[in-house]
Formats: C-alpha cells, sequence, structure tokens
C-alpha cells in the first residue's frame, strides 16, 4: 500500500469514528408526552360587550395559579376573541373538577371566579367580569362520520361544521372611561340562517335550532360546492338572524336600525364557532370622554376550531 493510500485510508477511518460518535451522543428529544385522557382541555374566551381595544385587553391569564397566557409571552386575551391563539385546534390542559381563573389588566385583578369543568374539550367563556363563566360543551369529535352521498354534494361531497353562539347584549350602560355600568341580554331566541352564494334560489337554510343568551346550537354540518373545483376549496355562506317572531333581526349600525347581514368563507373540512357579541341597539351614545366613541355594535367573530 502506497504512503498515500494510507493517509487516504486514515482519515477516512477519523471520519467513520467521529461520525459513529456525533450519532450515538447527540439523541433528538421531543419535549412531549402522551395525553391518555381524564383532564379538561379548555379553550377561552372574552365575550363582554366593550370596544375591542388594547386598553381592553386581558394581559395575563391564571388558571388555578398558573400563569397561561400573556402579553410577553403567550399572548394577550383580546376582546372578542380567545385563548390558546396562533395555530387552530390547540387547547390548554388542566384539571377536571373545581378550577380557578384568574384574569389581570395592567397588575390588577380584574376577574376571579372558580369553575366546574368536565373531562373532555369545553370552550370557557367570559362575558361579564362580575359573573361566573358558561361553559360550553365544544362537540367534539367533530368528524365521527362521512356526510353520506346525495345529489346535492354531487361533485364535491364536502362540508364544513358551524356552531353558532348567542352572547348578545340588548342594550348596555357604560362609564365614561367606556367600561360597563350594567348591561342587559337580548331577551330572546335567535336562529341563524345561511344562503349559499351562487345558489340563492335554493333559499336560506338553518343553522341549528333557536337559541337564547348564553346558549349554543350544534355543530351543523353545511355542504360547500367549492367556487374552485381544482383547489383545497370554499364557498361563500351568507348569513342572516330572524328573530322569535320571524322578523330579520336589526341592529344599531352607527346612525340607525338596520338588518344584520354578514358572510364568512366555509373551507371544506373546517370547523367553525359563530359567536354573536356585542351590543345590538346602540354604541356608546353621548359620549364625552376623551377621544372618539369606543365602537361596541354587535356582530359575529368567527372561531376556527379545527
Amino acid at each position: 500500500m502506497t504512503d498515500m493510500k494510507k493517509i487516504l485510508f486514515s482519515i477516512l477511518a477519523v471520519a467513520a469514528v467521529f461520525a459513529l460518535t456525533f450519532c450515538t451522543k447527540h439523541k433528538i428529544e421531543y419535549d412531549a408526552e402522551v395525553y391518555k385522557g381524564g383532564d379538561a382541555e379548555i379553550q377561552l374566551h372574552y365575550m363582554a360587550p366593550v370596544a375591542n381595544v388594547a386598553a381592553n385587553y386581558i394581559d395575563s391569564t391564571y388558571i388555578n395559579g398558573v400563569l397561561y397566557a400573556n402579553v410577553t409571552g403567550g399572548g394577550s386575551l383580546a376582546t372578542y376573541n380567545g385563548l390558546p391563539g396562533g395555530a387552530t385546534g390547540r387547547f390548554y390542559r388542566v384539571p377536571a373538577g373545581s378550577v380557578n381563573l384568574k384574569l389581570m389588566r395592567k397588575g390588577d385583578v380584574v376577574y376571579d371566579r372558580n369553575v366546574t369543568l368536565a373531562q373532555g374539550k369545553q370552550n370557557v367563556v367570559v362575558y361579564d367580569l362580575n359573573q361566573d363563566p358558561i361553559v360550553l360543551d365544544n362537540k367534539y369529535p367533530y368528524w365521527d362520520y362521512s356526510a353520506p352521498a346525495h345529489i346535492s354534494n354531487y361533485g364535491t361531497d364536502s362540508v364544513c361544521k358551524v356552531m353558532f353562539i348567542n352572547f348578545l347584549y340588548e342594550s348596555v350602560t357604560y362609564n365614561q372611561d367606556g367600561t360597563i355600568q350594567s348591561a342587559v341580554p337580548y331577551p330572546g331566541k335567535l336562529q341563524y340562517q345561511g344562503i349559499r352564494q351562487g345558489e340563492e334560489a335554493a333559499g336560506y337554510f338553518n343553522v341549528g335550532e333557536p337559541v337564547g343568551f348564553g346558549e349554543a346550537t350544534d355543530r351543523v354540518e353545511l355542504i360547500v360546492h367549492k367556487s374552485v373545483f381544482n383547489s383545497s376549496g370554499y364557498q361563500r355562506i351568507d348569513y342572516r338572524i330572524l328573530t322569535e317572531s320571524g322578523d330579520v333581526f336589526q341592529k344599531w349600525n352607527g346612525s340607525r336600525m338596520v338588518n344584520y347581514t354578514d358572510y364568512w368563507n366555509g373551507y371544506i373540512g373546517r370547523v367553525y364557532m359563530h359567536f354573536f357579541r356585542g351590543n345590538r341597539t346602540q354604541s356608546i351614545k353621548g359620549w364625552t370622554g376623551t377621544g372618539s366613541a369606543p365602537d361596541t355594535q354587535c356582530n359575529v367573530s368567527q372561531w376556527t376550531s379545527l
């Protein structure tokens, strides 16, 4: 063997030794654990009828004394929104049973209540800082069966799901700093309805049964005839609301009462929660505080569960 071949062989042998060393000593590990069930899994929502501005956000969220989210870490709890934020389908895991929920704003405790949580997925809604939260069944699993084939979904056989939740206030009296002095929930039940864009001749369809304040419909399966066939697929769905008397629901738009209308794109396979929230009859009337009067009009806030 020539000297050059000996040198090359030595270099390869050393490289092989280093490769073996790095493979055996540097393991890739994931900081995770297998969830075996038995705990409560929650998403937290803030639906008090105040202006959606940073001054009203919850900047620190404690569950059983443990900091779960804050403005510098896991994110603040914005008005008409929820936690955990970011990617859809995430939940906080906490022990089932009596759980303490503490919310802070600028170093002050603004909410300190105990709530009873069951095993499994649920949504905890803070709708009034002076009242216990309302706990809603998340209706999981979302897709426990396949939609039956039918002429109405021929060629797509695709659906999304929508749950309508009623947290509408009829009237609210505000302090000059925009905080709530008193609030009166909407007294009747509301019927949520949708109509598919491009299929207006078929008319409106009900999204669940009528629900009162603090109540939610089931997760209703909506057929989606996607707008662009060669795509993941969505269809625009326009929504309206009916009162108990069958009239189209009306809301204050800043200057007058108008019929409520809105629309959302329904994407195939997605699971949505539509929170109807805010103040029906007016924004802050006769505002004499600093700056513009905060907007507290009622609308739907969409939360994507999956």
